[in-house]
């Protein structure tokens, strides 16, 4: 039996909570329009959407298990646990990604008029 390792259920949530302190950060104080410190070193897409990708990740390895058991044929289970700290990241990630892909249609969207 071959199973895939899986990293410390508290580690994880540590680290998906210092990785969302970034977009959070960044989501806030656009939405409130506020001018904050720090905020210019955010604007790159590539950390806030990398920095959620990467929190859902570890956040979403944490919870999933996978074992491939060597059978005739091979047998592939995949079970999912319900820890509330790694689903609340989870959900946190999505709904700032929900904003993020939200601001960036609404800002790019023009009505057309039609005659």
């Amino acid at each position: 039996m071959r199973v895939f390792l899986r990293s410390s259920n508290d580690v994880s949530a540590v680290v998906g909570v210092l990785l969302l302190v970034v977009p959070t950060y960044f989501v806030a104080m656009s939405a409130l329009r506020y001018d904050a410190p720090g905020l210019r070193y955010f604007d790159s897409p590539i950390l806030i959407l990398g920095t959620l990708a990467f929190a859902f990740a570890v956040n979403a390895r944490s919870i999933l298990s996978v074992k491939l058991e060597p059978e005739k044929p091979p047998v592939l289970k995949i079970a999912l646990s319900l820890r509330i700290w790694n689903l609340a990241e989870i959900l946190l990630a999505l709904l700032l990604l929900g904003a993020l892909f939200a601001y960036a249609f609404v800002e790019n969207f023009e009505p057309r008029l039609i005659r």
